[in-house]
């Protein structure tokens, strides 16, 4: 072989290499990091919090899953609390999206979290790696909801498809809650959010049926709007009224899975459906989701925006 030909080949190698590792990555994640609660002379060392977290994001696999396709777009914003001699407390909030079929590529929200049990240290310019055997209360809260967002993500594809990211993040629960790490409780109030309560559900067998309803309102419903309105609307609302009838059925108390995906579609609900005369739907919503009443009875009436 002659040294172009060697030349070449290693080219070509290097390339195909990286676009295996690029595409095995999960998350294109944008960070915000908000520091004007802390003292100027805290400031510091959070200065490149923003710039160390994007780069272990975007640049790690959180799972052994082929992933193909665009990587899950994801908005964090960071709002620290408090914090002195490197030691900080924050408040996370935390956005997904998914990609929709159809003509013009739109995006559906996937996830929305808040939460503001989160306390660690921090130094300027940390080194941060992906370890799933030891518990570190900055990185681990973060690779906790990446597997969540992957796993939320994956479900809307095929039927409870997302249940490896799930099992990683309930090792990382476990793991996290034998070292006392805050907000990992194992065990909480009934029907109150927690990481422990909400991943419970994803992972509980009984929940299955309404994970399935999930992937059936973005597949039969979303992904066809594009191409077909009348029918991605009427297939939404089957969706929404076999969610009413799990909830009936197979509920004995608030359910924090349920609260999720409502609490993350809710406003996406109102807008596709404003103006729609069918009260059967405005009931099992607010059935479903009280907290968004005045939300649905304006969009029942037809308050609201009217573009999807």
């Amino acid at each position: 072989m002659t040294k172009l030909s060697i030349f070449i080949f290693s080219v070509i190698f290097i390339m195909s290499f990286s676009l295996q590792e690029t595409s095995a990555q999960e998350i294109q994640a944008d960070i915000t990091v908000h520091s004007d609660r802390l003292d100027f002379q805290y400031r510091t060392n959070v200065s490149s919090m923003q710039r160390d977290l994007e780069n272990y994001i975007n640049n790690q696999r959180f799972t052994d899953i082929d992933w193909e396709g665009d990587k899950i777009p994801v908005d964090i914003q960071i709002y620290l609390t408090g914090g002195a001699n490197n030691r900080y407390t924050a408040k996370l909030v935390i956005m997904s999206a998914r990609f929709l079929d159809g003509p013009g590529e739109g995006q559906s929200p996937s996830m929305k979290i808040y939460d503001d049990k989160w306390a660690f240290e921090y130094g300027l310019g940390a080194n941060l790696t992906y370890n799933d055997r030891r518990y570190d209360a900055f990185v681990t809260l973060i690779d906790y909801y990446m597997l969540m967002i992957i796993g939320v993500d994956m479900d809307t594809y095929g039927e409870a498809d997302g249940d490896p990211a799930f099992n990683q993040a309930l090792n990382l629960l476990y793991l996290a809650a034998g070292q006392n790490g805050i907000g990992f409780d194992t065990y909480s109030e009934m029907g109150k959010f927690s990481r422990y309560n909400l991943l419970k559900e994803f992972t509980d067998m009984r929940f299955t049926a309404f994970r399935k309803l999930i992937f059936a309102y973005y597949v039969d419903g979303l992904d066809v709007m594009g191409f077909d309105k009348e029918k991605a609307m009427k297939a939404m609302k089957e969706t929404l009224k076999s969610m009413a009838e799990f909830k009936k059925d197979k509920l004995s108390g608030p359910s924090i899975l349920m609260q999720f995906f409502f609490d993350t579609k809710a406003r996406e609900i109102a807008n596709i459906f404003n103006g729609d005369d069918d009260a059967e739907l405005w009931g099992y919503l607010k059935y479903m989701d009280p907290s968004n009443s005045m939300l649905y009875d304006e969009a029942r009436d037809g308050k609201l925006g009217s573009e999807y």
